[in-house]
């Protein structure tokens, strides 16, 4: 019998140990494709909501730029939820809230068992995380002149406090806070954040005009008031990607969006979203919406 030449014997050694081995190879290439190729969670996957609605006094809407929304679901530990406003009285859009609809809302509150904080003392206790059951801020944007006249006696009934974000340049004018109601207010507890000076949209601005609204509103808050102003809002939500950091370093502890959600201690608290209290909304959602 003629012998098999070495290299046709090397071959055929190798054929059988292809088929011998296939299906162990493949199966440790396909564990380390799927390990690699993940696909995301549907939370992990989910993008952040923008809310448009429309806006009061020359601008046309209010619009979140993709801050990210807290997963609660994740989060088993109690939430605040922080409740915006703008003004309280009627009006021709979302953004006002009737007064009897307010009163019926901080009444429900009240009767619920809920109390409120202000922001600063809400970021302390999430930083702290020791977060009373059923703790809840309200906060009113822009420093209009209805929070005074209309808001603050109706939680004054109720022992209830709140966050006023003002616009230092609106400050005096038709239909805004004066200076002597910005100081009555502050004395008598009510927070007052800072809006930045001009409502302008941080997200177009260049970075040195971020830091004039931003830094300078503060000064001029603190100024006149002579305690810290540690709370600050994004003018329509809308904010670039330095603006944050902008907030901080200009000494603010926290920094509320328009981006629906709850306030909780895993949070960026310079990104944090808030429950939007619509004009039309019925009190069974809005008891739905302030419920985790």
């Amino acid at each position: 019998m003629k012998r098999m030449s070495p290299y046709l014997f090397c071959l055929v050694i190798i054929t059988v140990l292809v088929f011998f081995f296939h299906d162990g190879i493949m199966t440790v290439v396909n564990t380390r494709v799927n390990t690699t190729h993940s696909i995301p969670s549907p939370a992990e996957a989910r993008p952040a909501s923008d809310i448009n609605y429309a806006a009061s006094s020359g601008r046309t809407s209010d619009t979140n730029s993709a801050a990210p929304v807290p997963d609660t679901q994740k989060y088993s530990g109690t939430v605040i939820p922080i409740l915006m406003y703008h003004e309280i009285a009627s009006g021709p859009n979302n953004l006002y809230v009737p007064v009897e609809r307010f009163r019926e809302q901080i009444r429900y509150l009240a009767e619920s068992g809920y109390h409120t904080v202000t922001m600063a003392q809400a970021e302390e206790m999430l930083r702290n995380e020791k977060i009373p059951a059923k703790t809840i801020v309200l906060t009113f944007d822009d420093g209009y002149t209805s929070f005074y006249t209309q808001a603050w006696p109706i939680m004054q009934e109720y022992g209830f406090t709140g966050t006023v974000y003002v616009c230092t340049s609106f400050i005096g004018r038709t239909n805004y806070l004066s200076l002597d109601q910005i100081k009555e207010l502050q004395s008598a507890g009510i927070e007052i954040g800072s809006h930045t000076r001009n409502h302008i949209s941080l997200k177009e601005a260049g970075y040195e005009q971020q830091v004039q609204e931003i830094l300078q509103s503060k000064q001029m808050l603190e100024g006149n008031l002579h305690v810290p102003c540690l709370s600050f809002c994004y003018p329509t939500g809308t904010y670039s990607d330095v603006t944050p950091t902008i907030v901080k370093d200009a000494g603010y502890t926290s920094a509320v969006t328009v981006a629906f959600g709850y306030a909780v201690p895993t949070g960026n608290p310079f990104l944090t979203p808030r429950v939007r209290v619509p004009g039309g909304i019925t009190l069974d959602k809005f008891a739905q919406n302030i419920s985790k």
